[in-house]
């Protein structure tokens, strides 16, 4: 028996349909309050650093321009504002009890950190053909490598704020891209995915519903058609990696090496590189782009999961659905153990009864002392 990463939280014979609510719930709530907290915070600063002007000016900003990578301040906020989604939806999931901590990590229910290191071979090999692709016509090669300032003009901003705006992206980038992972392709696939009975249904509709909604919750950066379908594009290869190889430590690479690259090489404000021009908001070229450099870090992944023998799914079972309180015997979280017990102490159902204490002619004698001393179901000697 093995459970698929979508049908996780079902392992644990604590699970609900209503706890993903509750979990939303908290989440929401937290990140509400975390908005205003960090807004406020800003405001403060900003006002007692710059003024009054200057913080307007601050405000203007981030209504034109949230994501401007030429401005530090504003890209600073729109950041840190993400980057809470990561301890919101892991302390959501904790305090409604979908299960332990690293649920939504992988089928391992944590980070698998020697898969994570290897997937970093095929985020090289994408960070190279992204890098070429993104900074065509910005470099020229008359006698050595420098930037082509004939091509692109002069940059519009400083040294010191072009270094401020690198050190930033490369530090909240990655906890940005991982934030964004675990809400769509942890929390909101293990969810729709747990809520339909049917594996295969529920597969489908999980990767298709967390797709669409990370793709519409992009609309109010002002993308256009081709920037949501570039976006979407994104996301629906990334479930689908998700899926195939059990946990989110590929996806958190391939978002992380995305949005960083975007943000660096936008980062010096070139005259030519310009980020609120209707290009900026998505062409046919950058979505036909995106899609082929996904599909292709698929592929690679595909491979390397292969050669690894990479363990992709739970090795244990489901935990049967009860109606009232969960019996003694059922063990709870501890289904959750590296490979499972796999019910082999739950005693026999009489008429096929799910809760039934009833023990059926065949039931074994462990079974018969897993009802009489439950307390003593899953200890280990």
């Amino acid at each position: 028996m093995s459970v698929p990463y979508h049908r996780l939280p079902r392992v644990d014979a604590n699970w609900r349909w209503w706890r993903p609510l509750v979990a939303i719930a908290v989440f929401l709530g937290f990140y509400v309050a975390s908005q205003v907290v960090i807004g406020l915070t800003y405001i403060v600063i900003v006002g007692a650093q710059r003024g009054e002007q200057g913080l307007q000016d601050f405000l203007d900003g981030l209504t034109s321009g949230a994501l401007d990578p030429t401005d530090p301040l504003t890209l600073s906020i729109s950041l840190v504002s993400l980057v809470v989604l990561l301890p919101a939806i892991m302390l959501s999931a904790r305090l409604a009890r979908l299960g332990p901590y690293g649920l939504l990590s992988s089928v391992r229910t944590r980070i698998r950190w020697g898969w994570m290191a290897w997937c970093l071979l095929p985020v090289l090999v994408l960070a190279a053909i992204t890098f070429t692709l993104q900074s065509q016509g910005y470099f020229a090669f008359d006698g050595g490598l420098h930037f082509d300032t004939a091509q692109l003009g002069q940059s519009t901003v400083t040294l010191e704020t072009l270094t401020i705006t690198i050190v930033m992206v490369v530090v909240l980038v990655p906890f940005q891209g991982a934030a964004e992972e675990y809400v769509f392709r942890g929390f909101l696939l293990q969810t729709i995915g747990s809520w339909i009975p049917w594996r295969r249904v529920g597969l489908v509709v999980a990767v298709v519903v967390s797709t669409v909604v990370f793709a519409l919750l992009h609309v109010p950066n002002g993308y256009n058609v081709w920037g949501i379908l570039d976006v979407g594009s994104f996301g629906l290869v990334a479930a689908i990696i998700v899926v195939r190889t059990g946990g989110l430590e590929a996806t958190i690479l391939q978002h992380a090496l995305n949005n960083v690259m975007i943000f660096v090489l936008q980062a010096p404000g070139w005259s030519k590189v310009d980020i609120s021009g209707e290009d900026a908001q998505g062409n046919w070229q950058g979505f036909v782009v995106t899609l082929a450099t996904s599909l292709l870090y698929w592929g690679m992944i595909e491979l390397l999961a292969r050669w690894r023998h990479l363990d992709r799914r739970f090795a244990g079972a489901e935990a049967p659905r009860f109606h009232g309180a969960v019996p003694a015997w059922a063990g709870g979280r501890g289904q959750l153990r590296s490979g499972g017990t796999g019910w082999a102490v739950a005693p026999g159902r009489d008429e096929g009864v799910a809760g039934s204490g009833t023990l059926t002619a065949g039931a074994s004698e462990a079974q018969a002392v897993a009802v009489e001393n439950p307390e003593d179901v899953g200890r280990r000697p």
